[in-house]
């Protein structure tokens, strides 16, 4: 669902595969900018966060919190703006187009309402600059995680575990649950796979909504 690059590639050659990416999304609709309406012009393609799961499309209907707008990792002094994403075309988890945002999957819950929601955040970027989430494995369970919404509330989240998963398995866990508010946190983690040029899994790291 996100861009790839070959990692430890030359500056110009990702620079020519950056361009050629950005040639195709502007063909296939520019789901990431257009989506979303994104702070940041379209000036690299950080690594790709794939979903490990393909969601549900239908949006919830509870709307006891407001939209997401900033998202604060304590631990990682992550304070960061969170924007929307949607789907790809082929029907996993869109993601931010830099390596500063949070990407909120925009048809599941709201953070805070009974559900999963779900974030998405670049391990790093295109010139090897950290992401959002560069630091995301080191949460561990008991740490905090915290939303402020648009409408001013702020809604705390508490780590309950951390999983990974291969790049092609797909956890219904990480985008349902069954009961409860909670808040999933996704990047890449794993070894370089330079012939898929991505990631080898994806990381996970499972917060319940505080008491």
């Amino acid at each position: 669902m996100g861009y790839k690059y070959t990692h430890g590639a030359s500056r110009h050659k990702r620079r020519q595969l950056a361009m050629i990416l950005i040639s195709l999304a502007m063909v296939g609709g520019g789901v990431l900018a257009a989506t979303v309406g994104l702070r940041h012009p379209v000036t690299r393609h950080p690594t790709a966060v794939t979903a490990t799961s393909k969601p549900a499309v239908a949006p919830k209907v509870t709307t006891n919190y407001g939209l997401p707008t900033r998202l604060q990792i304590p631990k990682l002094k992550v304070d960061t703006h969170v924007i929307y994403v949607g789907l790809t075309k082929a029907g996993n988890m869109s993601v931010p187009n830099n390596v500063i945002d949070a990407g909120w999957y925009k048809y599941g819950a709201l953070p805070g309402n009974t559900g999963t929601a779900v974030m998405a955040g670049h391990l790093d970027g295109l010139r090897g600059e950290p992401g959002v989430f560069s630091n995301l494995s080191k949460l561990v369970p008991g740490d905090t995680v915290t939303v402020t919404e648009s409408n001013g509330l702020a809604v705390s989240f508490v780590v309950r575990e951390t999983r990974s998963y291969p790049q092609t398995e797909q956890p219904a866990e990480v985008f349902t649950s069954t009961s409860g508010s909670h808040l999933n946190l996704i990047t890449c983690t794993g070894s370089w796979d330079s012939s898929e040029h991505q990631f080898a899994k994806r990381l996970v790291v499972f917060a319940d909504k505080a008491s």
